[in-house]
């Protein structure tokens, strides 16, 4: 029987974006890239032919007058750097791809995709390219009508923006009030949240005429990261009350506009047997399309500033449910520009890097950056009777240095005791140590691959002899001190540094800890428990209905993940912080159980890990498109693009 030809690729992809004709790209050789769709399953892509043109016309008539490749035997279908005619500035070009499978039926080709290019071309790469921001109008869920004048509109769902209002009739020298809010009141905004949850109010004067109205908020937020200026002031807000209205309103006279990246949110699912989880896992998703606001990841509100720890854990989020890699890598190279203070952020800039290899398979960004990421090291910190890392004083940092952080704010550290040669410090620099030399590996310096190595090796085996306490069975905080934190211990299982006859005790410890650390620590406490194999403590935290758990987030109000919390944990709390969805990685890389074994995603892992959920699904979109996977009981039925193999460990 004749194999059948494949159906047309789709999903093309200009330097990481699928939208390229939105913004314009500055590199001369662009990568290009697609979703290969296998007719048989398992079967890899057996060649390609790719087409690049001057006109739309051109590309419609299947001539490419820059770059026809023919057939190309080849199982490549991501990261294909472009070699035909040189491209020119401002200019617009057309391209499109036919694939062959195991037959030698070509594919329909695919659609056509528009690439713009910048007013200057490099003729290597240098940083990543971005979108603009987009606006999305969105109309109220609950309109209460209320006295005479006032109204109170619920949109369902916290967002940065403002709103237009559209009014008909004479009404001028008349003024509304405006109030703004992430938390309400009953049929009105609350006016004193707590914490740094946003209320703002605007008087705002009224014209004669058919008009719809911008509204924006007064400018009340952190000053961190510059909007464009046609934006306008934004704020983060779910409920506005309107007073004095001079006519009746309804729910077609206002919309909330809401200021984000580009974001699919129909490119991620995911549903199990706890509703808790479930929501959880919405909070999450919706989380990362309102805190893209400003074009790089940023802290929240409050200070709007990028940095490290908040980025990585929001760049792993964002990768779980969007097929979008720009933002990502955008935000890991301004923080190499525009580094941060604690100390332990300096390494999740090594984590970022490589975050951003494994998940898109290209290695510029490492090329271009390896010596900003070598320094992240602080090899110079490096104790030469055994390579351990001496750390910086705690916080609050002097004359610009780092500082020793831990676990923010200060009292979610479980009381961890500083020392000059700490637990946590050193955990970071061994995980980065093995990163590095990955990293050197993949941009050919093989000599500090080996010396990372070897460096690692060494302060490996002081670690587990300086910090390790026999009697107790678990890690003190640090050099010349007997106490013992959740964190000590937490960070060294997440990172494997544990060695199997240790790690039953240390994971006896941590489950007994419970919810020890910040919305932060618990990404690293979860991904312990998780490769420690203790899915049932793992999954209770996930699904906890207690004070510190995301489904408490939900419970207070919130529609976008929260700082800390509650506001007892953190006093200056805000609502709308992505160092808060780590649930939401969690999810995609334990619970569902993907992860990529080689950068690109051409073979992964599949190893579902359910603890006390009785089955769970979903689907994660990755650069070679999106995988499928159900899991109930010990049945897995998994559903893969083409151009990827998976081993698949079936839960026990």
């Amino acid at each position: 029987m004749a194999t059948a030809a494949p159906p047309a690729p789709t999903g093309l992809l200009t330097e990481l974006m699928e939208m390229p004709e939105r913004t314009t790209i500055s590199v001369a050789r662009p990568t290009l890239g697609w979703i290969f769709h296998s007719p048989t399953a398992g079967a890899p892509q057996a060649g390609y032919q790719v087409l690049v043109a001057s006109t739309k016309a051109l590309a419609e008539a299947f001539r490419g007058d820059l770059w026809d490749t023919g057939r190309v035997g080849s199982a490549q279908s991501i990261n294909i750097v472009y070699a035909g005619k040189a491209l020119a500035p401002s200019h617009s070009y057309y391209w499109r791809v036919r694939v062959w499978g195991a037959s030698d039926q070509p594919s329909p080709w695919s659609e056509i995709q528009q690439v713009r290019t910048a007013a200057e071309l490099s003729p290597e790469y240098t940083s990543t390219a971005r979108y603009p921001l987009l606006w999305t109008d969105v109309s109220p869920g609950r309109v209460a009508s209320l006295e005479p004048g006032r109204y109170f509109f619920d949109f369902r769902q916290d967002a940065f923006g403002y709103i237009t209002l559209h009014l008909n009739g004479s009404f001028g020298g008349r003024t509304i009030e405006v109030r703004f809010g992430e938390r309400d009141n009953g049929d009105a905004v609350s006016t004193s949240p707590g914490g740094r949850i946003r209320y703002a109010m605007t008087k705002f004067p009224l014209a004669d005429g058919d008009i719809t109205y911008r509204i924006h908020p007064p400018d009340i937020s952190g000053k961190g990261v510059s909007l464009p200026q046609d934006v306008g002031t934004v704020l983060p807000f779910r409920f506005v009350e309107i007073l004095d209205s001079p006519v009746p309103l309804t729910a077609r006279s206002v919309r909330q506009r809401r200021l984000h990246y580009p974001f699919n949110p129909d490119a991620a699912t995911f549903r199990s047997s706890s509703g808790i989880l479930n929501r959880v896992w919405e909070l999450c998703h919706y989380s990362m399309q309102a805190t893209s606001f400003a074009g790089v990841y940023v802290d929240g509100d409050r200070e709007r500033l990028p940095y490290e720890a908040d980025a990585y854990i929001n760049q792993l989020s964002h990768y779980a449910v969007d097929r979008e890699f720009t933002i990502a890598r955008h935000s890991h190279e301004y923080l190499l520009d525009h580094p941060t203070w604690p100390t332990e952020w300096k390494f999740h800039s090594i984590f970022l890097a490589w975050a951003d290899y494994l998940h898109t398979g290209d290695a510029r960004s490492l090329e271009v950056n390896y010596g900003k990421l070598k320094a992240r090291l602080f090899l110079e910190r490096e104790r030469p009777s055994d390579g351990l890392l001496r750390g910086f004083a705690a916080y609050p940092p002097r004359g610009g240095l780092s500082s020793d952080i831990v676990d923010w704010p200060p009292p979610e550290r479980d009381g961890y005791v500083f020392r000059e040669y700490n637990t946590v410090v050193n955990a970071f620099y061994l995980r980065s140590l093995e990163l590095m030399a990955r990293i050197a590996d993949v941009v050919r310096q093989p000599a500090d691959a080996t010396r990372f190595r070897l460096r690692y090796a060494r302060a490996l085996v002081a670690f587990n002899r300086v910090f390790w306490d026999a009697g107790a069975g678990r890690y003190v905080d640090g050099e010349s001190t007997t106490h013992v934190s959740a964190h000590a211990n937490f960070f060294p299982l997440a990172f494997g540094l544990v060695p199997d006859e240790r790690r039953r005790a240390v994971t006896e410890y941590v489950v007994s800890r419970g919810m020890a650390p910040s919305v932060y620590g618990a990404q690293y406490l979860l991904e312990g428990l998780f490769e420690a194999g203790a899915a049932d403590a793992a999954v209770a935290l996930l699904t906890s209905a207690g004070e510190r758990s995301w489904w408490n987030m939900i419970f207070d109000g919130s529609t976008i993940t929260t700082e800390a919390w509650s506001l007892a944990d953190k006093p200056n709390i805000d609502w709308n912080h992505a160092w808060g969805a780590a649930a939401g990685n969690l999810i995609a890389r334990y619970v569902l159980g993907l992860k990529p074994l080689e950068p690109g995603f051409g073979k992964v892992e599949i190893r579902p890990q359910l603890g006390s959920l009785q089955w769970a699904e979903g689907t994660i979109p990755t650069i070679r498109g999106p995988v499928s996977i159900r899991v109930e009981g010990s049945k897995i039925d998994v559903e893969l693009p083409g151009n990827m193999t998976a081993r698949i460990v079936p839960p026990k």
